[in-house]
């Protein structure tokens, strides 16, 4: 499959997972549906391991391979959420299109790949893209949070750590049973943090006993979208582009994010946020057309 077809692929599949996940949001709470997605995601990836491979990828061997899970999607979304409950959507959002900085940064540093003016240049385009694309969609909040802030940022840091990790295993093992691996640990990581915090603290408690038959397959279908698809497409591109390459598409979640919203929610773009789309798209074109080095 064509590189370029595999990171919009994974860019479609998190920005209308975010959508999705929005709408679940209705209905279920945060920690409840992190579960029920991760859930789903295990058990998607399972299946298509045991029906390739006619194996589990549950051994401890799959556990130890896995361990870039415990970064992303457990550390990155638990953060992730608390800091999001702290500070506006806005703000998530811009502070999460870091992502690409940091990616570039920390491949030129862990990962050998060169840093030059061109990768800042487009980096800083696309980060200037979602900057206008989430210009309007908090008019006048203004309850962000220092705390929320640095929360979403330590989310982000821990998502890149997990793209320096996964880049140099993906070199030698299978995308799909990387993923899987990596989905169960994040799992497991998510289950024992969550169950500590609902101790010390009943608001966090994960109960699924009021869900509505809709939202539980709105809930399953998000969580393979966004978690099992886009992961194991994502790992498949990092086998064919380096990792600084592989981020620019990154940034496309937020258009298809804002397309989704525009047909499921029935919300209107503005045209500062057309105009941050063409910056995004763009710069992620350029990007493609740079030589990995």
């Amino acid at each position: 499959m064509n590189s370029i077809l595999i990171a919009l692929s994974y860019a479609f599949c998190w920005g209308v997972g975010t959508t999705l996940t929005k709408l679940a949001l209705a209905e279920i709470s945060a920690t409840t549906l992190l579960v029920i997605q991760l859930v789903s995601s295990v058990l998607f990836l399972a299946i298509a391991c045991y029906i390739t491979t006619h194996r589990l990828p549950f051994s401890w061997s799959d556990l130890k391979q896995g361990v870039a899970g415990v970064f992303e999607p457990a550390l990155a979304y638990m953060v992730g959420i608390f800091g999001v409950n702290l500070t506006t959507a806005s703000n998530a959002v811009l502070i999460g299109s870091s992502e690409v900085i940091l990616t570039i940064l920390m491949a030129a540093i862990f990962l050998g790949e060169r840093l030059t003016r061109s990768k800042l240049l487009l980096a800083f385009i696309s980060f200037l893209g979602v900057a206008l694309l989430v210009w309007n969609n908090e008019k006048g909040a203004i309850d962000s949070s220092l705390i929320g802030n640095l929360l979403v940022l330590i989310g982000t840091v821990f998502a890149v750590c997990y793209v320096m990790m996964s880049k140099k295993q993906i070199e030698t093992a299978n995308p799909l049973q990387l993923t899987a691996s990596q989905q169960f640990v994040g799992l497991i990581v998510t289950v024992f943090c969550f169950g500590i915090l609902s101790i010390i603290n009943p608001t966090y408690e994960v109960n699924a006993i009021d869900v509505s038959l809709p939202f539980w397959l709105l809930a399953i279908g998000s969580g393979i979208m966004q978690y099992a698809i886009a992961y194991l497409l994502y790992l498949t591109a990092l086998q064919k582009v380096p990792a600084s390459q592989a981020a620019f598409y990154i940034a496309l979640i937020p258009i298809f994010g804002v397309a989704s919203a525009v047909l499921l929610l029935g919300e209107q773009p503005s045209l500062a946020q057309y105009i941050g789309g063409a910056f995004v798209i763009v710069s992620s074109y350029w990007a493609n057309r740079l030589q990995p080095a």
